[in-house]
């Protein structure tokens, strides 16, 4: 087995960046990552941009997505930026509060929002900000973030190569692109050096990931059932992976056997689940379909007889169904039970569960052009998601069904009744719920259920 560990991989990051930081040059890096490297190389740059970064260069992570419109792009970015400087109440968002108790700035910094909402007044600004900052004996510079968005139609590519030579000296862009399907591909000098830099690791995240679980599983423990059921799960998965001389039907079989020997019903339940994942992972839907039902039966089962554990699985298990049911191209079968889900979930007050399955309902009756039934399934979806914790509403798929209220109330109401849409809005995301929903990249053609709608559903179920 490889010896890869997380940390190994994150200390690739940390050298490649030390690299990058001591060329001059560049306006703009560009991280040509992996699939699987994606998130690694984003927390790298999370932690960068907090005090423990070890880089001489601060760093900001802006949100905003490019949409193809230049002077909605800036506006927003420009939007975004007001926001650092609005007092938070969460101590760990606040970006001012942060730098001041830090004694990272002289003074308090009040952005001038008179100016125009553009590029040029973001890094006028930005080198206001870091000419406010105390220590001013090491040369660094800013570094602006901006993460990989790779289901946007539009490529930010375009607006890099707009503005990359009006970037001040001491600022500086960072972005990421997918080895796999590149777009950021630019080229360009200045005073006869490159203006990009691209850096390509070259991680084994997987055998990380792997050997971090099978540390997770005890990999010494060769006779407790539970330890061999956690590693049977990760072989599982691994098989999905191979096309030639797949081993899933074997290791899905050894998997059960595993957890018929330990006996009990979440253990059963689990495994069933893992079976059903594991034949979609394989694109054998039929498969799959078959084990989402069985563990459907024996969570069903545990429901009827009050086990604590019936409920959470069967739950998931609808999920599966009804993602299945939706691919299939099956959206009435999908849509009883989603159904069944809402009600089973407001019986047991279940609220997240209830958002979730009438957004899914909402999007299936706009999808059936009943725009009526759809709206009232959003608004349904809203009411339940306000029983969340405001930091849940502001990172869910709330902000979907937020939207979704939004664009088919405009539909179907009158513009008065839309605007007390928009004022519970800022009372359940906060008033700047506008810029929170244009960074999330939620937009009109998010309301039909694409192939990653239901796909997103399968994959919550991994966890």
């Amino acid at each position: 087995m490889e010896t890869s560990s997380i940390a190994q991989e994150y200390y690739k990051l940390r050298d490649l960046w030390s690299a990058a930081e001591k060329n001059k040059s560049w306006k703009l890096a560009v991280w040509v990552a992996q699939y699987a490297d994606v998130e690694i190389i984003d927390k790298f740059m999370q932690i960068e941009q907090s005090p423990v970064g070890e880089a001489n260069d601060i760093f900001f992570r802006f949100e905003t997505e490019y949409n193809g419109n230049r002077e909605w792009f800036e506006e927003h970015l420009w939007n975004e930026f007001l926001t650092w400087f609005v007092p938070h109440p969460e101590k760990d968002k606040d970006l001012h509060r942060a730098l001041w108790e830090n004694n990272m700035i002289s003074e308090a910094f009040v952005p001038d929002d008179m100016l125009p909402p553009n590029i040029s007044s973001l890094f006028s600004e930005l080198e206001r900000l870091k000419m406010s900052i105390t220590d001013q004996s090491e040369d660094f510079c800013f570094c602006l973030y901006f993460p990989l968005s790779a289901h946007s139609k539009e490529n930010i590519a375009h607006w890099f190569q707009q503005v990359i030579e009006t970037v001040p000296d001491n600022l500086r862009l960072v972005t990421m692109d997918l080895a796999e399907e590149r777009r950021v591909e630019l080229q360009g000098k200045k005073n006869g050096e490159s203006l990009y830099y691209y850096l390509h690791p070259k991680l084994k995240m997987a055998e990380a990931i792997k050997n971090e679980m099978y540390k997770a599983s005890d990999s010494y423990n060769t006779v407790d059932p539970d330890a061999r059921f956690r590693k049977q799960v990760i072989v599982v998965m691994d098989s999905t992976t191979k096309k030639i001389q797949n081993r899933t039907d074997v290791e899905v079989k050894r998997l059960l056997n595993i957890t018929d020997e330990i006996g009990t019903v979440s253990s059963k339940i689990a495994g069933l689940l893992v079976a059903s994942q594991a034949y979609f992972a394989i694109q054998n839907t039929k498969k799959s379909e078959e084990y989402t039902d069985k563990a459907l039966e024996e969570s069903s089962k545990a429901m009827q007889e009050d086990d604590a554990t019936g409920y959470p699985v069967w739950k998931s298990c609808m999920l599966l169904k009804a993602a299945l049911l939706y691919g299939n191209k099956k959206t009435d079968a999908a849509l009883v039970i989603y159904e069944e889900l809402s009600e089973k979930a407001s019986e047991r007050q279940d609220v997240y569960y209830i958002m979730e399955a009438n957004r899914l309902i909402a999007h299936i009756y706009y999808e059936k052009n009943n725009v009526q039934k759809a709206f009232e399934n959003v608004l349904f979806s809203l009411s339940a998601g306000a029983y969340l914790d405001i930091r849940v509403r502001r990172q869910s798929t709330f902000l979907h069904a937020a939207f979704m209220a939004l664009y088919l109330g405009g539909q179907i109401k009158t513009p008065a009744e839309v605007n007390e849409i928009k004022l519970q809005l800022a009372d359940w995301l906060g008033d700047d719920w506008e810029i929170l929903l244009a960074q999330a990249g939620v937009d009109s053609a998010s309301l039909k259920m694409d192939q990653s709608v239901w796909k997103k559903q399968l994959s919550k179920l991994k966890n």
